[in-house]
């Protein structure tokens, strides 16, 4: 892998060489498993098309090096600029700040716009964990400007489940950048339930005909809208629903932006839609089951990365802040309780890259076994990959807000003015425990299938055959007594009601996260000694976590939302009570 070049004389920043973490995922990874099934056995004869394991590999790390340099050089030093400057509605057009839109056009020139895609509509046909990566490396620089490139699933969702005609229509221009899509699913009543959209589609000589509202879309001001509509008149919830491509124009309305705490640079609309043309994307009355939640397995993906990516940001800032400030005479970071709040920044950081990036290997297997024909295999790695992407978001996005307040902390009064990016970090990493599935959503999904059997099956081999590294032999044998232990808590979880594993979904998230994090970092020990020091911390907190679920489970402890104790308690709040 090439180093970073220099410009008169100046060494180039590059957010991917200057990420030893990042880096040791990407070095790490499966990729033998991985690439020759992506790469149907490297017979591709495009130009562009590696002919062996080797090749690939580096030209994955290429073009990492790529989307690390431009976003240390390109993106990150406009940020501030395109925070304060904003996204604006002009007669009707959206309109980006100057530097984003530079920005965005400088990854649409080095070929970046369509990662996954096939190469012959001009994409990169590379893994998802290397997107993964790219993602998290843009949303470092600019949060904002992540919502236009990590819209990529879009076209893969066309991949999938469009017609060859469709794809040819469309998926050369989103590579290109010539055109950029959206999801427009949310309506004001119909958020995390999409199965209440209101929006309709009725069929014509020509296709069909889109009418309705949809609020929140992020990146509002798109060519290519995918639009969640009911095209069974007759039906309710999910199996009426169909999800239809929308091109900017004749019946499409961008009616406002709405002012947010953070993502200044990107565009989250109100748009209506009166008659507009649409086509089927997909089967009738799949839309939401079948194609929108396969999208929103993507996107969420995508969403992990880009908390990560944030909270990397605001932990270099902070490091860098507490080695420089001085009081009493010393650098902060002499100081025990800021030590505390870095070392703990770092563990979750890591912990939920390497979650993220487990999660992304996975899927990368399941694809290539698609493509093979893939056989039993293909059963248990989506069931892998259903448990893992909303695990990942979960984790990700709730590290994010915890590792931006600490990060602010370290800045004392100095976090809370603009005169550092900290604040920034806090207000951008905010949406991302909310949007595409807020973390209780997340983690309500997850609980069932985790209980049912889940945990065993992300669990029991990689602790069956995981060594214990030098100076880590307890620590491999406490993980193992969590885990026993967090299975004891399923057990109990499976007696109880509905409403208390949705109340205990969250704990069960977050200690299914230690524990996969905790493999992660063993494994790493065995050659890095740092990573013995991240896999003791981790196995702790999970023996801890473990402890208390089982303890909440036995205890059967529902104080906290059952409806007696909530009426007494949180209920007086209520305006006029």
């Amino acid at each position: 892998m090439r180093r970073g070049r220099a410009y008169n004389d100046r060494a180039v920043a590059n957010f991917f060489l200057d990420n030893p973490d990042l880096r040791r995922r990407i070095e790490s990874a499966p990729w033998a498993s991985i690439l020759p099934a992506l790469e149907r056995g490297f017979t591709d004869t495009h130009e562009l098309a590696p002919s062996s394991l080797e090749e690939a590999e580096e030209q994955i790390g290429m073009v990492l090096e790529l989307v690390g340099e431009l976003a240390a050089e390109e993106v990150a030093p406009f940020a501030a600029e395109v925070d304060r400057g904003g996204a604006g509605l002009v007669d009707g057009e959206v309109v980006y700040p100057e530097a984003m839109q530079r920005a965005f056009g400088l990854l649409s020139e080095a070929g970046l716009l369509g990662v996954t895609l096939p190469r012959k509509y001009g994409g990169m046909n590379l893994p998802v964990l290397a997107y993964t990566a790219a993602v998290e490396i843009i949303s470092r620089a600019d949060a904002s400007l992540m919502t236009l490139f990590a819209l990529q699933s879009c076209g893969e969702t066309l991949r999938r489940f469009a017609s060859t005609e469709v794809q040819e229509r469309y998926l050369p221009r989103l590579c290109t950048g010539e055109i950029t899509p959206c999801m427009a699913l949310t309506e004001p009543n119909a958020g995390s339930a999409l199965g209440e959209v209101a929006t309709k589609a009725v069929p014509n000589d020509r296709g069909w005909l889109v009418s309705g509202s949809k609020c929140f879309i992020t990146n509002g001001g798109a060519d290519l809208l995918f639009v969640l509509a009911r095209s069974e008149p007759e039906t309710r919830g999910g199996d009426g629903l169909s999800l239809f491509l929308v091109e900017k124009g004749s019946g499409v309305e961008v009616a406002k932006l709405e002012e947010k705490l953070g993502l200044h640079g990107s565009a989250t609309a109100l748009i209506n839609f009166d008659d507009a043309p649409g086509t089927l994307v997909g089967g009738r009355g799949e839309g939401l089951y079948r194609v929108t939640m396969g999208l929103l397995h993507n996107v969420r993906l995508e969403v992990a990365a880009q908390a990560v990516g944030i909270a990397q940001a605001a932990q270099v800032q902070a490091v860098t802040y507490a080695s420089q400030r001085r009081q009493f005479g010393r650098s902060i970071d002499q100081f025990a309780p800021v030590r505390a709040m870095l070392f703990r920044n770092a563990l979750q950081i890591e912990a939920a890259r390497a979650i993220i990036c487990t999660t992304a290997a996975v899927v990368d297997r399941l694809r290539g076994l698609e493509r093979s024909g893939g056989g039993k295999e293909v059963e248990r790695y989506e069931r892998l990959a259903d448990l893992l992407t909303p695990l990942s978001k979960y984790y990700a996005c709730e590290v994010v807000n915890e590792v931006a307040s600490r990060a602010l902390q370290v800045h004392g009064g100095y976090g809370y003015t603009t005169d550092y990016p900290a604040e920034r970090f806090l207000r951008d990493g905010r949406i991302t425990n909310i949007y595409e599935g807020t973390s209780e959503i997340q983690a309500g999904a997850m609980v069932e299938p985790l209980i049912e059997g889940g945990l065993s099956l992300l669990f029991e081999e990689p602790l069956r055959d995981l060594a214990a590294p030098a100076g880590c032999e307890e620590a491999l044998n406490g993980l193992r007594g969590a885990y026993a232990t967090l299975l004891e808590a399923a057990q109990g979880a499976q007696k109880a009601d509905r409403l208390a594993r949705q109340g205990w979904a969250c704990s069960f998230a977050e200690v299914t996260a230690r524990v996969v994090a905790s493999i992660v970092f063993l494994r790493d020990a065995a050659t890095d000694a740092r990573s013995a020091i991240l896999a003791r911390t981790m196995v702790a907190a999970a023996v801890d976590g473990a402890g208390r679920l089982r303890a909440t489970v036995s205890r059967k402890e529902r104080t906290l939302f059952d409806e007696e104790s909530f009426e007494a308690v949180a209920a007086p709040y209520r305006s006029g009570a």
